[in-house]
């Protein structure tokens, strides 16, 4: 089972500017990083699932924090600063923060792609284009079952966020 494997995943990477966050985490190129290696290996399990009482949705969320301001990378009218809020037994959350549903590795590399532009760059002394924010990716899948025998569905729920931070 997919869930069985991941209940809840946190990676984060910080370090100065120029020592391969952002190539470790994102890639270039050919040269995959770690998200989108976990991403395209999600969907080639869920690809490979053959019990048609089993389905998946994986939906992804993409924030930039900057200047202790919280940007959507992936809704451009969603320009101004979003609330951290906390929920007392889920968490931290984004408030109106977009979840846009994926439906293959495809989509993941193009929201990917959307919100790598839409981040905030700056030269430094020691990288021309260095992103000047701290970034975090989400990914939620959700996986549900539904029993013939009392027609009901049970539902799980895995989030693994992909931290990058910039000092």
């Amino acid at each position: 089972m997919l869930l069985e494997d991941i209940i809840l995943a946190y990676l984060r990477v910080y370090g100065q500017t120029g020592t391969g966050k952002s190539y470790s985490m994102i890639g270039y190129g050919e040269d995959k990083g770690i998200i989108p290696l976990i991403c395209c290996e999600l969907f080639n399990r869920i690809g490979r699932n053959d019990d048609n009482t089993v389905t998946y949705q994986v939906q992804v969320s993409y924030i930039e924090i900057y200047n202790e301001r919280v940007r959507d990378l992936l809704n451009p009218k969603n320009k101004g600063n979003l609330k951290v809020r906390e929920h007392p037994t889920l968490g931290p959350y984004v408030e109106d923060l977009s979840k846009l549903i994926a439906n293959s590795f495809q989509d993941i590399e193009n929201l990917m792609d959307k919100g790598n532009k839409a981040r905030t760059v700056a030269a430094t002394n020691m990288n021309e284009t260095s992103s000047r924010s701290h970034a975090v990716f989400t990914l939620l899948l959700t996986q549900k079952r539904h029993d013939a025998e009392t027609n009901m569905d049970t539902e799980k729920v895995s989030r693994i966020r992909f931290q990058v931070l910039w000092i």
